[in-house]
């Protein structure tokens, strides 16, 4: 064993050793524990009143509305008989930290052993709250977190800016686990977390699956670092928010700011602990894996992590407390829904007749080919602009009053191929003449048309912008560069194009080089497919962090949207929610991770009634009565996604996964589906949902404002709702005026 990796362990022993002589120490008598009834009241208005304890740095929230108590910790953390060690201590703190040391390795501290307990906590009362200032001496941290209340919510701040290191040769902050046990609910309270996975998801209190965490990234994962392996994730966290329904009274948390930095987690009670507790984690300084070879038999990994902490003031977090008789779920979308409203901008969606079918074409892409034995990388038409047209044409002679298109890859050299810098359409297609003639025609048949441009993903730069300037760049220093991973294994398939990511530093650039060098006179309507759903890092010498893309990418969606009437996201993370005119792809199922116990629509419920949107392309679901129910409770248009030539062509690309395109397939299809849904999508055009109810597993009852009633079964067999029978797998429509 080398010197190195036997130093790495006395190390770690010796910390391990030492912490838990610490918690020994700290555990013997009582005398070491607070008097959790000792609260001073520092603030109140009409509706909150927040009390401090100013010795230990618990705190309580007074909802005068109900008489609902929410404590910082649980008051009887002591007396819990699963939690030890390390949990239990964390049960007692207001926050706790990530840190590394000299060898790289990540560590654990809480405040209340590594702070309060050596005398690290100041109080300080400001307006309408206090500040808490942790000083972590060992580690050589001091934290100052801000904890105010104004209308109906508690705002929380980690004030970031003034955070110190004052050991940062050998210890740096790698994150914040901030109110780990905030309103945590004991083993015998009724009640369940809501998380923004998908769709939405339920996780129920004391659900016996208390050996299973939830942990799961706002907006899914940093693009700028490269993983060797990446597991299959099937949805991403969308929203900044989170809740909790306990009782008769309950809160949504929705992270205002540094919500691009924030991981989610949450616990039932079980194997860690008697409570069940969500929370947010602030990523301080994003860190990857290196492995080094020392010898030709010998590997070292350890990891990098980023040099400095993010320049911003504050992350923040609002606890918003809900009143005793509207306290679910449906509640809690309503509530951020009014948030975003009130603060973001968002608006009622201005069309009140139409619901469209939403097809999105596939133009074109490269492939590689041999010409008279040259390799040559070959434009292959996948759908021509004529074809298009042509297709549309077949779609209304059917009867589908209301369409609307989104075309891929309309671009010279197809998908996934130049920098955006010049809106030129793609010769093979059938060129400029060719798609004005196309979008003449869809204007006068009242077809909206959005032409996709990607200002995130490219394979090739230019004399002006080589791929090395412009390509954001890993902790490595290195283009990050996007791989497709192997499904069996999970590992890189370097049989495939590598993509890369513009960085955040050239994206307000080269949108701004778009729209002054493009005639972009001959379509009103934009689609940013790739900007909606993906955030990242830039590592280089010039860093970016993720809270810093999303405001510059809003920054882009601001330029684009004074010269389109019209932007279409695809799946988009919740900053973006306010910018879209509609949107496509929004996710009708959860991850289904093991911890969760129900699906449901709260990414539907906040944006129902204020922007269009579709579900994900159906041709690419297998479970056809699934899809349907699904489609109706939560409220979603249908969308395909199509392409009119040469599928053979699609194996072994970047876009195989597009095997079960081809438009003619699906015609029929789309004229019974048709027929079948879209009255009901009429009844509830632009209805709020005011009610959603899971009335055992696979039944469910959802009802829109209007009065429109829909009675789901997803079970085997026929079910009684409201003494109304429901078929198996199928619903019924209950309109009360």
């Amino acid at each position: 064993m080398s010197f190195n990796k036997l130093l790495k362990k006395a190390v770690l022993f010796l910390f391990a050793m030492s912490m838990l002589l610490e918690q020994m120490m700290f555990l013997q008598g009582n005398t070491a524990f607070a008097d959790t009834n000792s609260y001073q009241l520092v603030a109140k208005n009409g509706i909150l009143e927040l009390y401090v304890n100013p010795k230990y740095g618990y705190f309580k929230v007074v909802d005068k509305r109900s008489g609902s108590v929410w404590f910082s910790n649980p008051e009887k953390w002591r007396e819990d008989k699963i939690a030890a060690g390390s949990t239990r201590m964390q049960m007692a703190s207001q926050l706790s930290i990530r840190f590394t040391d000299v060898t790289s390795t990540i560590q654990i501290a809480n405040a209340y052993v590594n702070s309060v307990l050596k005398k690290g906590l100041k109080i300080k009362r400001i307006k309408d709250g206090f500040v808490a200032t942790y000083t972590f001496k060992k580690e050589g941290f001091v934290i100052p977190v801000a904890y105010t209340i104004k209308d109906d919510y508690l705002n929380v701040d980690i004030l970031v800016n003034q955070i110190k290191e004052t050991k940062k040769d050998k210890y740096k902050l790698v994150s914040i686990m901030l109110l780990p046990f905030f309103g945590a609910a004991a083993i015998g309270e009724n009640g369940y977390m809501v998380v923004p996975d998908g769709c939405g998801a339920l996780i129920n209190f004391n659900n016996n699956k208390g050996q299973e965490t939830y942990t799961q990234r706002i907006y899914g994962a940093d693009f700028g670092i490269v993983p060797d392996f990446q597991g299959y994730v099937t949805q991403a966290a969308r929203l900044p928010v989170f809740g909790m329904k306990k009782e008769n009274s309950g809160f949504l948390a929705v992270i205002t700011k540094g919500d691009g930095k924030a991981v989610l987690n949450a616990n039932t009670s079980g194997s860690k602990s008697s409570y069940n507790n969500i929370f947010a984690e602030f990523i301080m300084r994003e860190y990857d894996m290196v492995t080094l070879k020392e010898k030709q038999w010998d590997e070292r990994s350890f990891n990098i992590f980023e040099e400095k902490l993010p320049n911003v003031d504050k992350f923040s977090i609002r606890y918003y407390f809900l009143d005793s008789k509207n306290a679910d779920y449906v509640a809690m979308a309503k509530k951020y829904r009014e948030y975003l409203i009130r603060e973001k901008g968002l608006k009622r969606e201005e069309d009140e007749k139409s619901v469209p079918v939403y097809i999105e074409f596939y133009g074109s892409m490269k492939k590689p080919k041999y010409i008279l034995g040259i390799p040559v990388n070959a434009t292959i038409p996948l759908t021509t602009f004529e074809d298009a047209q042509e297709i549309v044409r077949q779609v209304k002679s059917m009867g589908v009053s209301d369409v609307v298109v989104k075309f891929v890859g309309w671009m010279k050299n197809g998908v996934y191929y130049n920098l955006p810098l010049l809106a030129t359409p793609e010769g093979v297609l059938g060129g400029k003449k060719q798609l004005e003639n196309v979008l003449e025609y869809f204007q006068k048949a009242n077809v909206k048309t959005y032409l996709d441009v990607d200002f995130v993903l490219f394979r090739t730069g230019t004399l002006t912008y080589l791929r090395n300037k412009v390509a954001t760049k890993s902790m490595k220093k290195v283009p990050a560069q996007l791989w497709r991973y192997s499904p069996p294994i999970f590992y890189k398939d370097d049989s495939y194009p590598v993509l890369y990511l513009i960085s955040p530093h050239y994206t307000n650039e080269i949108v701004q080089r778009f729209l002054a060098r493009s005639n972009i006179n001959y379509f009103k309507n934009i689609s940013i497919s790739s900007m909606s759903t993906m955030l990242y890092s830039d590592f280089g010498t010039r860093p970016v962090n993720r809270y810093q893309t999303e405001n510059v990418f809003l920054q882009a969606i601001d330029s684009l949207s004074k010269r389109f009437r019209n932007i279409l996201l695809t799946n988009p993370n919740g900053y973006l929610l306010q910018k879209a005119s509609e949107i496509v792809d929004v996710p009708i199922y959860s991850s289904k991770f093991l911890i969760e116990d129900a699906e449901i629509p709260f990414y539907q419920m906040v944006i129902r009634g204020y922007v269009p949107y579709s579900m994900p392309s159906v041709n690419f679901y297998t479970n056809e009565w699934m899809w349907k129910l699904k489609a109706l409770e939560t409220g979603s248009a249908i969308k395909f996604t199509w392409t009119a030539r040469n599928e053979d062509e699609l194996k072994e690309t970047l876009l195989e996964n597009l095997y079960s395109s081809n438009y003619r397939m699906w015609l029929g299809d789309l004229k019974e589906y048709y027929k079948e849904l879209y009255p009901t999508l009429r009844l509830i055009k632009g209805k709020e949902i005011v009610e959603h109810k899971i009335i055992k597993k696979g039944v469910v009852k959802v009802v829109y404002d209007g009065g429109v009633e829909i009675l789901l079964n997803y079970t085997s067999k026929p079910q009684k709702i409201e003494n109304l029978e429901v078929a198996a797998q199928s619903y019924k429509v209950v309109v009360k005026r």
